[in-house]
């Protein structure tokens, strides 16, 4: 067997191993409120040893997916964008200094409610100074409305230029919260 074959047959057995402990986590999970998501993402992340202000971006990502393919949400409408992600980033001031934000949230359309007030997320960002680096990325985002996109939208996170530039690097803060809209 050619050294070539051998590695990628070790890299896909250990993607094999990462996706069965997953399963088994999600198989484990029970369904959450929106009202409780932040609750279950941080019991998510302690049951795979992983400590909220210790998160580096690929954790964040790798988690924050994880997170969405595995535990799902009750009490949503019926519309197929009730449960979506959304990945935004860039510089913001929202009162308490420039800071860089790489932001995964989590969007829930609950049931039995309209507009805005049936709107909830479950917001997972890290903080970052803003260098000179980071000031040249433009601000953006990217929605992911469905489990069956996550492939290809944990792709275009890993190859985006916000993504790039902050995987390196510890987060000043990272912050978990869930709010209604």
């Amino acid at each position: 067997m050619s050294l070539t074959r051998r590695t990628l047959l070790k890299s896909a057995l250990a993607t094999a191993v990462v996706a069965l402990a997953d399963c088994c986590a999600a198989s484990d999970a029970k369904p959450m409120k929106p009202s409780t998501s932040l609750v279950s993402f941080q019991e998510f992340l302690k049951q795979q040893h992983l400590a909220q202000s210790e998160l580096t971006v690929p954790q964040l990502v790798e988690r924050t997916l994880s997170f969405y393919q595995s535990v799902r949400a009750t009490g949503l409408a019926t519309d197929a964008q009730s449960d979506m992600l959304l990945f935004q980033w860039g510089v913001f001031d929202w009162g308490h200094g420039e800071r860089f934000e790489f932001d995964i949230t989590r969007q829930f359309i609950s049931s039995g409610a309209f507009g805005d007030d049936a709107i909830s997320q479950l917001h997972c960002t890290a903080y970052f100074p803003p260098s000179p680096e980071l000031r040249a990325i433009p601000v953006a985002n990217r929605w992911c409305s469905s489990v069956a996109d996550v492939e290809s939208f944990s792709a275009f996170i890993r190859d985006s230029a916000a993504y790039r530039a902050v995987s390196s690097l510890k987060p000043a803060q990272v912050s978990l919260h869930w709010e209604k809209v």
